[in-house]
C-alpha cells in the first residue's frame, strides 16, 4: 500500500468582528472530517478598541498532504474556520463576515527543519483614480432623466442598484447573485421588446399514450436569454453568447438550489460574474437610450492587488497556536510620493523573529478564490 506523506499546516485569518471566547484555543475539533486545532482571539487588547475597531485573529492547525499547494491549503483552512463560525452564528447569532487570509505556513515538507510560508497583504482600494468629469455627470443625468420619464424607469433603477452593489462586492459569488437579480429585474423589458411573455416559456409536447398535442408553460427568463444570446432561436446564436447564457444560468441554478459546495466552484463565479455584468450593463444602457455606453469589450474592476511575502526559515516547531505570529512583521500600506510614478504604496518589514530567513516579494496574479502557487508573479519593488 502506498503511503502518503503528510505534514503540518497553519492558516491565520482576520475576521472583522471582534469576539470574546472562553477558551482561546480549541483542541481536537473535527470539521469536514479533518481533525484540527483552532485559536480565536480579539485583535485588540483593550475593551474600548474592541468596540471601536473590532477584529479577531483566527488561526487553525491541521494535517494534510505534504504536496498540497500552499494557496489551496489557505482556502482549505479558511473553509474549516468558516464552518466553525457558521455553526457559532447559528447558536448565538454572531454577525460574522468573510474571513480574510493573513498567512499560511507548512512545516517539514521536503526538509524536516524547514518552514515555508506565505504572508498575504491586500492593497486597499480606497480611491478611484479616474476623475468624475463634467461629461460623466452629463451622461449620468441623461440616464436619470430616462429613469424618471420611462414607464419602466423603476425597473431600470432597480437593475442599476444591483449592478452598482455587485461592483463594490469583492466576493465573486455574492456579486454574481446581485448581477443575476439585476438581470431578473430587466426581464419584462427585454421580453416585451421581442414580443415574448415575460418570465414564461411555452413548451410544445404530446401525450405518449394517446398522441394528443399540448402546450405547457414553465417559468423562464425568456427575455434575458434572448438578449444574452442575441437571438430568438438558441440554435442559431453565436457560440460565445450561448456559452455565456449556459454559464450564467447553470451557476445560478447551482447556487439557488444548493447543488454545489463553495469549494467546488473554482473560477466559475468569477467568469460568470464578468459575463452577467457585461450583459446587465448593456441591457440597462440600451433600455435607457444610452447606446453610446455599450461596448463590445467589457472590463470589471475587482478590487486591489494582493501582495505576497513568500519565504522559508529554519525551525522544527511552532509556538502555541494563539501566540503564533508571522515570521516577518509587516506594516500597513501607506502611500508616498515617487519621482517617476506619482504615489506608490510602501510597507516596512521587520525580520527579527527567525534565523536563516529567505523571502521574496510577489503579487497574486489571479483571484484568490481559484489561485494557486503558479498564479504568483514577480512584482516591481524598491528597497530603502
Amino acid at each position: 500500500m502506498e503511503t502518503i506523506d503528510r505534514c503540518l499546516y497553519r492558516v491565520q485569518g482576520y475576521q472583522p468582528l471582534s469576539v470574546e471566547i472562553v477558551a482561546q484555543t480549541l483542541d481536537e475539533v473535527s470539521i469536514q472530517k479533518t481533525l484540527c486545532k483552532i485559536s480565536i482571539r480579539s485583535a485588540q487588547a483593550e475593551s474600548a478598541l474592541q468596540l471601536q475597531s473590532g477584529g479577531s485573529i483566527l488561526a487553525i492547525e491541521f494535517e494534510a498532504e505534504s504536496k498540497l499547494d500552499l494557496i489551496e491549503a489557505t482556502r482549505l483552512g479558511l473553509s474549516l474556520l468558516e464552518d466553525l463560525l457558521s455553526a457559532i452564528a447559528l447558536v448565538n447569532g454572531s454577525t460574522f463576515q468573510t474571513t480574510e487570509p493573513l498567512q499560511v505556513a507548512r512545516l517539514g515538507a521536503g526538509k524536516v527543519d524547514e518552514c515555508e510560508f506565505l504572508i498575504f497583504k491586500r492593497l486597499s482600494l480606497r480611491h478611484w483614480t479616474e476623475p468624475i468629469t463634467q461629461q460623466t455627470v452629463f451622461k449620468a443625468m441623461h440616464l436619470l432623466a430616462h429613469w424618471d420619464g420611462l414607464e419602466s424607469g423603476h425597473r431600470l433603477r432597480r437593475a442599476a442598484l444591483q449592478y452598482r452593489e455587485a461592483i463594490g462586492n469583492l466576493d465573486d459569488t455574492a456579486a454574481f447573485q446581485r448581477a443575476y437579480i439585476g438581470l431578473e429585474s430587466m426581464e419584462p423589458l427585454l421580453a416585451k421588446a421581442v414580443d415574448l411573455t415575460p418570465g414564461t416559456e411555452e413548451i410544445n409536447g404530446y401525450c405518449k399514450a394517446c398522441g394528443h398535442q399540448f402546450t405547457r408553460k414553465r417559468t423562464s427568463l425568456v427575455g434575458v436569454r434572448v438578449f444574452v444570446m442575441n437571438s430568438l432561436n438558441p440554435d442559431s446564436a453565436e457560440e460565445n453568447r450561448k456559452a455565456d447564457w449556459k454559464m450564467i444560468n447553470k451557476l445560478r441554478n447551482d447556487l439557488m438550489h444548493g447543488l454545489s459546495d463553495p469549494e467546488e466552484l473554482s473560477d466559475r463565479p468569477h467568469k460568470a460574474l464578468i459575463a452577467a455584468m457585461h450583459h446587465l450593463h448593456a441591457a440597462i444602457c440600451l433600455a435607457s437610450h444610452a447606446e453610446d455606453l455599450v461596448k463590445d469589450t467589457y472590463q470589471l474592476a475587482r478590487g486591489s492587488s494582493v501582495y505576497l511575502l513568500h519565504g522559508h526559515y529554519k525551525t522544527t516547531s511552532w509556538p502555541m497556536l494563539n501566540e503564533w505570529e508571522p515570521a516577518i512583521e509587516v506594516t500597513d500600506f501607506t502611500w508616498v510620493p515617487h519621482e517617476q510614478h506619482g504615489f506608490v504604496p510602501q510597507v516596512s518589514l521587520k525580520c527579527e523573529r527567525q534565523q536563516d530567513l529567505e523571502i521574496r516579494v510577489a503579487e497574486l496574479g489571479e483571484p484568490f478564490s481559484y489561485a494557486t502557487m503558479d498564479s504568483i508573479k514577480s512584482t516591481r519593488f524598491e528597497q530603502d
